[in-house]
């Protein structure tokens, strides 16, 4: 496989990847929410104290955890990026 191809190989899954994590803002811009559900007509009992929340008032060490996914899929997307430069860059034998 030539170096082009392989460039638009990297080139066609990055923007790939940007088109599936665009796509649930584009539909909400598309298909706006009618007012149905728990948000009905301006109300949300998740809010005020009648429904149940597992943060309880603030932010716990849980919240630690749940910022590690992003944080790990950023690392890996920037790592497999880096190495995707260095293997394209070494000249094949």
């Amino acid at each position: 496989m030539s170096t082009k191809n392989k460039w638009l190989v990297g080139v066609g899954i990055a923007l790939g990847l940007i088109v599936l994590f665009a796509l649930p803002f584009v539909w909400q811009a598309a298909f706006p929410v009618q007012g149905f559900g728990m948000m009905e007509y301006g109300h949300a009992p998740m809010m005020y104290g009648n429904g149940f929340s597992h943060m309880r008032g603030g932010m716990g060490f849980g919240m630690f955890f749940l910022w590690l996914i992003p944080l790990a899929l950023l690392t890996l997307v920037g790592l497999s990026i880096a190495a995707l430069i260095k293997y394209l860059r070494t000249p094949s034998a």
